[in-house]
């Protein structure tokens, strides 16, 4: 199996600095999601964006995971 580029970042010694990299660009896109879904978007954007701000939420804590176990 081959490994992602971020999954070699979180196993590898500067782990927490990849981790904090990539966390601050999940929680920015997680922002955005619920600013416009604030804002007042159509209900399947609506529908869409949270389901997007949910995959960021997933995202986050396999990061944290990954970090753990490498």
């Amino acid at each position: 199996m081959e490994l992602l580029e971020i999954e070699r970042e979180l196993a590898g010694e500067g782990r927490m600095t990849a981790l904090q990299k990539h966390d601050r660009i999940l929680v920015a896109l997680a922002r955005r999601c619920r600013a416009a879904m604030d804002a007042g978007v159509p209900p399947e954007e609506f529908r869409k964006l949270e389901a997007l701000d949910d995959a960021v939420t997933v995202a986050r804590k396999v990061m944290r995971l990954q970090v753990k176990k490498g």
